[in-house]
């Protein structure tokens, strides 16, 4: 496997995960059709933080068994080095939510020379169809040449953090020519792991970093100074964000709660 591919896994996981993973964490409403929230690894150093353009006011649980099991299933299949993770955006879309647009994934605190797996599932696999399954759409972002990937259930689409600079995506639920639309809900779950380079500790309530500097939340102009670094990252090749200690999320403030 090279740094600058996608590569897909079916994982040998029978049945379907997706009630045990609904029901692992409470969820936020990020939109219509779309709920999400955050998991994040038990570390000494710890807890994980991966700071993106979303707030959740709703806090991150840490990994459950079902959660680690992805994980396990993945490393026992994938013909290549382990994966390592500690930290995970969680999310289910509707048929209300079909569309997205292009992005490469927020990697601020993100290790850079480790993977994203894009691990996907849905509700009622036996009556799964083209019509209700989801694809990643893939654009370079030099010559904007573009391909696709199904989200087919149990599986995981891995690929470098090189490879999301390079590139920028989307998931997406479009209408199959030739198809019925799909006629019965068949909601997708997706869980999006990473390996988060950024620690902050909990002491009195309050998260700190390594270096004792407290993690704030954003004020107005640190909020339009995130978006607008944000969208510089999404442009670039090989974007450097400057040191920033505040988030635009009330989460990513408040300590973890247990697995459901």
């Amino acid at each position: 496997m090279t740094d600058t591919e996608f590569h897909k896994v079916e994982l040998p996981i029978a049945g379907t995960l997706f009630d045990e993973l609904f029901h692992s964490v409470t969820f936020a409403t990020t939109g219509k059709g779309r709920l999400g929230n955050h998991l994040v690894g038990e570390d000494a150093r710890g807890v994980p933080l991966v700071r993106t353009t979303t707030a959740y006011d709703l806090p991150a649980h840490y990994f459950g068994a079902s959660h680690r099991r992805i994980v396990e299933a993945f490393n026992d299949t994938f013909q290549g080095a382990p994966l390592h993770v500690n930290h995970a955006l969680i999310e289910v879309y509707d048929q209300q939510y079909t569309k997205m647009k292009y992005h490469s994934d927020q990697c601020l605190d993100v290790a850079p020379d480790s993977y994203i797996a894009l691990f996907s599932c849905y509700e009622k696999p036996d009556t799964l169809n083209r019509a209700a399954m989801r694809k990643l759409k893939i654009r370079n972002k030099v010559t904007e040449e573009e391909s696709e990937v199904l989200l087919t259930h149990h599986s995981v689409i891995l690929f470098s953090v090189t490879t999301n600079a390079q590139f920028q995506h989307k998931i997406v639920l479009e209408p199959v020519r030739g198809a019925k639309p799909a006629d019965t809900e068949n909601r997708w779950l997706g869980i999006t792991f990473r390996q988060s380079a950024t620690f902050v500790q909990f002491r009195d309530g309050l998260p700190y970093f390594a270096d004792g500097t407290p993690l704030t939340l954003a004020t107005d102009e640190q909020r339009k100074a995130f978006f607008r670094l944000r969208g510089e990252e999404n442009r670039s090749l090989n974007y450097t964000y400057p040191p920033l200690t505040y988030s635009i999320s009330p989460a990513d403030v408040i300590p973890p709660l247990p697995a459901l």
